[in-house]
Order: structure tokens, then sequence, then C-alpha cells
């Protein structure tokens, strides 16, 4: 009886760890050079997302909550970059927002600034987990670099980040030298929700008389998020699921926490195919701005087609949402005009769900005469230039490289 009960135990602990194991397992594509660390950090990823779901399920608290926590506690809470000797890092708050500055200490002034907009698809991350991050950019590019602290949705939903972001980069333009910064050789840039940030404030800010505020020297897009109106362009497709920080559900679930949509688990099925636009919306020009013809022609060709029924379509969700998805403030794509904005650096990682996105937009930006320098990183997927923690063992030579030509590409240009 007792062999019997061990053998039954030790089968049932076989198959918790078959199934945890099969669960925390994530595929990813050939060519990876360091797959272990990324199937390291998704696992981790994986089982946060499983505890959030168990935590809101039995009404502990919300699983963004339990994310957010998780995402303090890996980055800990010191602050590095306060404790470097090359650097001079001051908190302080631009009419209301906080930020903090990054000066390295040799620095000649006035210097060239870099205002940099956060990722963690508006709803998580902050300045203390990008910390790492911005003051290596601070360093290795020898400018002052400015991080951002905008509110997150679902909380403060667009356009409540956007107007943050907006008014930290005017407080910025309009007192330059009272921070060092040179205000005709300032950038700014963000990586994913921040790229979008940052493309979106290019356009507002491209609007303003130079008598109001000096132009802005370039745009720094770090694999963005750029569009909200088709989630089966090819890269969301073929990339889905394939070893990248974030899934086709993920994003749209960032993009709706973003608009301030309420029941998700009903809505996300129509964004999930389509059906979150109207036909309308499909046959104009926006359609045209996500048509896979403004892709490299060995996209265009990997590319899918779906079909869809007028019947299929969410109208009462379409109308609620359409204004703002259509918003190039919301979602920069849609902008009709792109002809002012400052040039763009965009960095695209080959097996992200946003690489379309980019590719995209730089497209339409050298069709509306905007120069565009393109990094599209080969095997990399998104979120492999910027990881959290202070762990050297998780970041990527591949994100190590592309970070280096970006703080060259900064020294050269600004």
């Amino acid at each position: 009886m007792g062999l019997f009960s061990c053998r039954n135990i030790g089968i049932f602990w076989s198959c918790i760890v078959l199934g945890v194991s099969y669960f925390l397992y994530t595929p990813v594509p050939n060519g990876f050079a360091e797959p272990w660390k990324l199937r390291t950090i998704l696992a981790t990823f994986k089982a946060v997302s499983l505890l959030g779901a168990v935590s809101e399920k039995l009404g502990y608290d919300s699983s963004l909550n339990v994310t957010r926590r998780f995402v303090e506690l890996s980055v800990g809470s010191e602050i590095f970059s306060k404790n470097d000797p090359e650097l001079e890092v001051t908190d302080t708050l631009f009419d209301g927002v906080p930020v903090r500055i990054y000066k390295p200490v040799n620095i000649k002034t006035p210097a060239a600034g870099l205002v940099f907009y956060h990722g963690g698809g508006w709803v998580l991350m902050s300045i203390d987990s990008y910390d790492i991050f911005t003051s290596f950019l601070a360093k290795k590019a020898n400018i002052i670099v400015i991080s951002v602290e905008y509110r997150l949705a679902p909380e403060h939903p667009f356009p409540i980040p956007f107007d943050d972001c907006v008014t930290a980069t005017l407080h910025l333009l309009q007192n330059s030298e009272k921070y060092g910064v040179d205000p005709n050789r300032v950038a700014i840039g963000g990586d994913s929700a921040g790229g979008n940030l940052a493309a979106a404030i290019s356009q507002r800010l491209a609007i303003e008389p130079e008598s109001f505020v000096p132009k802005l020297k370039l745009q720094l897009l770090i694999y963005p998020a750029l569009q909200a109106t088709d989630f089966n362009l090819p890269s969301y497709v073929q990339n889905n699921g394939m070893g990248g920080a974030i899934t086709k559900r993920m994003m749209i679930r960032f993009w709706m926490n973003y608009i301030g949509l309420k029941n998700i688990s009903v809505d996300d099925y129509y964004f999930m195919n389509n059906f979150h636009t109207s036909s309308f919306v499909k046959q104009s020009e926006y359609g045209v701005y996500t048509n896979v013809s403004l892709l490299p022609s060995n996209i265009q060709i990997q590319a899918l087609k779906f079909e869809y029924g007028d019947e299929d379509i969410n109208y009462e969700l379409a109308a609620k949402i359409e204004d703002m998805i259509l918003n190039p403030y919301f979602a920069p794509l849609m902008a009709q005009d792109l002809s002012k904005v400052p040039p763009a650096y965009i960095l695209n990682a080959e097996f992200d769900i946003l690489r379309d996105d980019g590719l995209l937009y730089g497209e339409r930006l050298r069709q509306a005469g905007v120069r565009v320098h393109e990094n599209n990183v080969r095997h990399a997927f998104h979120g492999f230039i910027t990881p959290i923690g202070p762990s050297e063992a998780l970041r990527f030579n591949l994100g190590l490289k592309a970070l280096d030509e970006i703080c060259q590409y900064l020294k050269r240009k600004l």
C-alpha cells in the first residue's frame, strides 16, 4: 500500500512538473543567439500572468496590480543611477509632471538633450524601472536625458499620458537653459508605448510656431506601437506567441486600457479579428495606411488574406472607439500629413508583432519627405533592447549592440 501510494505521488508530481513545464515553455524562432535568456524571461512573465489571473479570480487583487508589483520587485528599491559617479541625477517636476534628469558630470553645457518616454503598454513601468536604460543612454551618448513619469492607464486613459508628456517636453524646450540643454539640439524618444508617445508628440509639436517653441532635432522610435486598426498585419500573424515579450492579445489589451474601454474580456474578440472598425474605415485612406503594399516585398508575399462580412463587424463598438483610434495623437500612423515632423530613427525587431507598425511608419515618413534611419534587427524580438532589472545575465548581446548603435547615432546627430 505504501509503495502504491509513493508511486501515485510520484506520478502526480511528475504530471505537475510536466504541466508547468509545458505552460512555461515558449517556442522561439530559429536564429536566436541566446534563447535560454528569452525563455527565462518569458517563463517568469507567464508565471506572473497566471498568478495575477488566480488573484483576480479569487478577488484578492487585479491581474494588472499583481504585474505592477512584480515589475517593482524585479527592479528593486535601489535607484542605481544615483550611486553612479559619472552622473548627476535629479528628480524634479516639469509643470507638475515628475521627471528624472540624467546629466553626465563632465558634459559641457549647453548640451544636447533627449526626452525619453518609457514603454510598458501605457499601463506598466516607470522611470525607476527604466533607470538603468536611461542612465546608460546619458553616459554612452554623452547627452542630458530627461525621463518622464507620465500617468498610467487604465486609471488615466488617453489623452492623459500623452498630455503629461507634451507638458514635460514643452517645459524643457521653453526652459532649456535652466537645465543646461541646448534648445536647438533636443530629441525625443521612447520604446513600444513610449515610441507611440514620441511619434505622437513629434506630430503635436510640429504644428507649434518656432517663435513659441524650438523645433525638435529628431525622434527616436524603438519598436513603436503606432496603430490600432489592423491586428492582422503579417507581423501580428507570424510572430504571435513566437518568443516576443508581447502577444497579439496582450497588445490589444494594452490598447483597450489606453482607450479606457470596459468589459475587456467581451470586446477583445472583435479586435482579434479586426471586427472593431467599420467597413467605411477599412475602405478609406485609413485602411490604406496599413496596406501591406507599403511593406517590403518579401513581407508582402507572406501576408495572409482575411475575409470578413459586414455582419461580422461590431458597429456599436466601432461607433464608440473609431474617433479615438483614428486620432493621430493616439495612433500616429493615422496622421494624414507627416511632412513637418523631425527626422526619425526607427528600430524594428524581426520577430516582433509591432515590426510592421514601424515599417509602415518609416515608409510613410519617406513618402512625406522626412529623413528616416531604419535599423531592422534580424533575430530580435520585442523588448530585446530594454530588459527589466539589474541582472547582466539577462541582458542580450543583440540588444547591447543595437543600443550602442543608437547612442552613436545620437552623438552624431545631436
